[in-house]
Order: C-alpha cells, then sequence, then structure tokens
C-alpha cells in the first residue's frame, strides 16, 4: 500500500473542511497561486482573505488576456511565468478541443507532454506548443526572505518541477495545496508519493481531496 492510500485510508469520510474554509481560517497574508488560470480562484482568495497579498503566476497568453479583461490585477500581482526548476525558455504544451462544453478548452495545458490524458479525454486536444517564460520560484524577487503563508498549485503534472526549482521558497511556506495524479497523464508526472519524498521529511500530508492535496510545513 502506498503512503498515499494508507493517509487516505486513515481520513475520515466526508468530514474533511473545505479547502476554502480552511484558506479563511487561516487568514493568509501572503498567498501565492501557480496557475492562476482566468482568475476565478483569485478572486476567491481575495474574498476570503481581503487583506493577503496574492502574486499569481500563468503563463497562458489566452488566460493572461481573460484575467486582463477582468481586472485581476486590481487586487492581485499576476506574472507571465512558468514557475519550473529552470529560469530561462521552455516549451509549453496549450489544450484545446472540447470539454464539458467549453470550446479552445485551456485548462490542461502544461510544461509537460500530455500523454495518458490524450486518452482519458480524447476530446482535450494539444494541437499547438509554445515557448513561455520559465521561472524558478526562488529566483522570483517580490517573495525573497518572506515568509509563505500559502501556495496553491494547479500546474497540470508538472508539481516536481515548480518543487525543484523551489527548495529554498518551501522552506519559508508554511501550506501547500496542489493537484496531483497517481497515473501519469503527463509524461514522467510524479505520484504522490514521489512528490513526498522530493519535499522532504518536513512536509506531512494534512488532509487529501480527492485528486488534491494539502501539505503542512510541520516546522511552523
Amino acid at each position: 500500500m502506498s503512503i498515499y492510500d494508507f493517509i487516505k485510508s486513515l481520513l475520515p469520510k466526508g468530514t474533511s473542511m473545505s479547502i476554502y474554509d480552511l484558506i479563511k481560517s487561516i487568514n493568509p497574508s501572503l498567498l501565492i497561486e501557480i496557475g492562476s488560470n482566468v482568475g476565478s480562484d483569485t478572486e476567491r482568495f481575495k474574498s476570503l482573505a481581503p487583506n493577503a497579498k496574492i502574486i499569481g503566476f500563468e503563463p497562458d497568453p489566452r488566460n493572461l488576456a481573460v484575467l486582463k479583461s477582468r481586472g485581476i490585477s486590481k487586487f492581485a500581482t499576476i506574472e507571465p511565468y512558468a514557475i519550473s526548476n529552470v529560469t530561462g525558455k521552455q516549451t509549453f504544451y496549450l489544450s484545446s478541443g472540447e470539454y464539458s462544453g467549453v470550446k479552445d478548452w485551456p485548462n490542461s495545458s502544461s510544461l509537460k507532454k500530455p500523454t495518458e490524458h490524450l486518452n482519458v479525454w480524447p476530446s482535450i486536444t494539444f494541437d499547438q506548443k509554445i515557448e513561455v517564460d520559465a521561472l524558478r520560484l526562488d529566483d522570483y524577487p517580490g517573495i525573497q526572505n518572506q515568509t509563505i503563508d500559502f501556495i496553491w498549485m494547479d500546474v497540470q503534472g508538472a508539481e516536481e518541477l515548480v518543487f525543484s526549482g523551489a527548495s529554498k521558497t518551501l522552506k519559508r511556506t508554511k501550506w501547500i495545496y496542489t493537484e496531483f495524479s497517481n497515473r501519469p497523464l503527463y509524461e514522467n508526472q510524479k505520484s504522490l508519493d514521489q512528490l513526498m519524498d522530493l519535499l522532504g521529511k518536513s512536509w506531512l500530508i494534512h488532509t487529501i481531496y480527492e485528486s488534491d492535496v494539502l501539505l503542512k510545513n510541520i516546522t511552523f
């Protein structure tokens, strides 16, 4: 049995606090959103923690256009970077096709090449790849030497790239909420067990929410 399966078996069914309620209870001063998409969660973070400094990262030009049109930058700093294990140009696989009534589906784009994703959701296509500016979180000047209360991640299979480029930052981070998959939907996607090995003993699984997990830094 994997660590993931063991911990999930111990969790009470249906009693977990909503992740949004938890964010409200934490009342973060600094919240990092890696994968801002079109800003729906960004707006919710602002309502939950109105005094928080919110920094969002989003490399998809389609989503950046929506973020601009919605005025998200009025209350959050939006940076046009893909957070990764290197700083520089990287290939970004743009998702498209149609899913759940949405055309030109942008929500599955990734720094990782899709693999099983093509079989699980065949209506979602990846017909285009572009070069984007990638950035190690450790290299981002806006958070140097600051404590990060909460990191929200939705990076479509590229979780270990984020973690590998953020070893210093994660020592100053209290909570991480990230999507994960134990089925490799993208090339070389890491399982939850592998991600926990990468993070090290300072990080523990707090709550599993289906395909998302809340992680706590026990040094705080």
